[in-house]
């Protein structure tokens, strides 16, 4: 008889841990990123583009995420060792290494903005835009300059402006604007046009800095969230690893492009701004705010350097959810659910294919551990209905009513292949399932145990197709509609 040694050992660590719906998501895969852009989503695939690697590495880092946990890397934008040819006369220098960029939707298309820098002859910069019709399948074209040092009104102090760290946002009536700058002159506005991706004009507003003169800002970002515009920006020194002492001040306003007053009413233009997030633990140096909606959490993405390397990089990518205080300001909390799908909820279900229409069953209307799940046309019975509870994280079980038994990975395999079959119910990570929205009213079903995909065997459409686990690649014969009975 096979006895299930492992299981009994985790039950106990699990009992340990159960009540506990909430904690800090560890982001797993390729995390590696610099100044992280804002997080956008497209058919169930989220993206998120960084400062590059070098010419001929990766000109600008890009990241991408089916469920928001597990990251890997996607092709640069920019191909390695070309680029634009614009840059050779507005930056003077350029090494191909791009900086700080940022994304946003308009009108079906995605425009990236991206900082080219060099001070091999005096401080020169500038920010550019590129677009596709698609992250997924991308198509990327290079649309020319924004701004420029070069083109750019100096400050009312005499300083040219650095032309990087674009933020691109949305007002509330639809509006696009950019924050872009750094040190130097200070941080301005712009508004841009979303049939082109351009300025809309050549109106600039001020928004930090020191009134003009000098100063430390840079990263900023700008956010609508619980009835004001809250600007976040950087200050101190980031890029030192474990010696960075990077943190992230913010400021609000009824106006989308400011004046901007901190906790004290200080206006950041002139030097105003409240401190929101410092070095925390292993979490050092954060910086570069991003903002995303997920479900129904205000997020905020950072990177920061990682305290459990000797140096402090590579630079990392961090999710925090956005909470309120008692005095009305916004906090950071590593206490979120990045799985938790608002569209579902605990009850009793049928899981059909989207391949192939079928429902998922315990085999014969098993009643024992190890019955094997297979899909068959759906009549109704008991043993094609499931019990969903969320566990915490994202995590469901998911029980057999005609048995009471959990899906289950068969003897923790971790392989492509592995069996899916029920077993008692004891809450190991087994018997956890991620239920990941993919788009259009589908799920995938991934193991907390080997995080591979609940699947249809070599993608077959008849009654008594076999259900094994695979590595999850978004086809049919991994998607899954979640019917609800009660």
């Amino acid at each position: 008889m096979f006895i299930r040694f492992k299981p009994l050992l985790a039950c106990l660590l699990f009992m340990l841990v159960s009540t506990v719906t909430s904690a800090a998501v560890n982001l797993q895969g390729t995390t590696d990123i610099h100044d992280p852009s804002t997080i956008i989503r497209e058919d169930g695939v989220y993206w998120t583009f960084g400062t590059g690697t070098g010419a001929s590495g990766l000109p600008i880092n890009a990241l991408y995420s089916t469920d928001m946990v597990n990251w890997q890397r996607g092709p640069s934008p920019i191909a390695p060792n070309t680029y634009p040819s614009w840059i050779n006369s507005k930056v003077p220098g350029f090494d191909g290494n791009f900086w700080a960029p940022d994304i946003i939707e308009m009108k079906g298309k995605y425009y990236l903005y991206y900082s080219a820098f060099s001070a091999s002859q005096g401080m020169h910069s500038a920010i550019g835009v590129m677009v596709t019709d698609s992250l997924n399948n991308p198509n990327w074209q290079d649309l020319g300059m924004l701004v420029s040092t070069n083109d750019d009104p100096v400050s009312s102090a005499g300083f040219a402006v650095n032309a990087i760290d674009a933020g691109v946002y949305r007002d509330t009536a639809g509006k696009v604007w950019m924050i872009y700058g750094s040190h130097y002159a200070g941080i301005f506005i712009r508004q841009l046009n979303p049939d082109n991706g351009k300025l809309m004009n050549n109106t600039r507003y001020p928004a930090v800095g020191s009134g003009g003169d000098w100063n430390e800002f840079e990263a900023a970002q700008v956010q609508y969230i619980n009835g004001y515009y809250y600007l976040f920006a950087n200050l101190a020194d980031c890029c030192k690893g474990k010696e960075s002492d990077y943190y992230i001040v913010m400021g609000r306003s009824t106006s989308p492009t400011g004046p901007f007053l901190d906790k004290n009413n200080v206006d950041m233009w002139n030097y105003g701004g409240s401190t929101v997030l410092s070095t925390e633990g292993i979490y050092i140096g954060p910086g570069h705010f991003g903002y995303l909606r997920h479900g129904e959490q205000d997020l905020a993405t950072i990177h920061y350097y990682d305290g459990n390397s000797p140096t402090g990089w590579p630079a990392r990518l961090d999710v925090l959810k956005i909470q309120f205080g008692n005095d009305g300001w916004p906090y950071f909390s590593r206490n979120l659910n990045l799985g938790n799908d608002t569209r579902l909820r605990d009850g009793r279900v049928s899981i059909t294919s989207v391949l192939s229409g079928k429902a998922l069953e315990v085999s014969n209307a098993g009643l024992s551990d190890g019955d094997n799940l297979v899909q068959w046309g759906y009549w109704g019975g008991t043993n094609q209905q499931w019990d969903i509870v969320h566990v915490g994280g994202g995590y469901y079980s998911i029980t057999n009513v005609a048995s009471g038994k959990s899906i289950d990975v068969y003897d923790w395999s971790e392989d492509n292949g592995g069996n899916i079959v029920q077993w008692a119910l004891w809450g190991g990570e087994g018997q956890r399932w991620l239920m990941q929205y993919t788009g259009n009213g589908h799920y995938a079903l991934r193991s907390a145990w080997s995080g591979l995909a609940l699947d249809v065997f070599d993608m077959g459409t008849e009654d008594g197709a076999n259900i094994v686990q695979w590595e999850y690649w978004g086809g049919e014969g991994q998607q899954w509609n979640i019917n609800y009975l009660d």
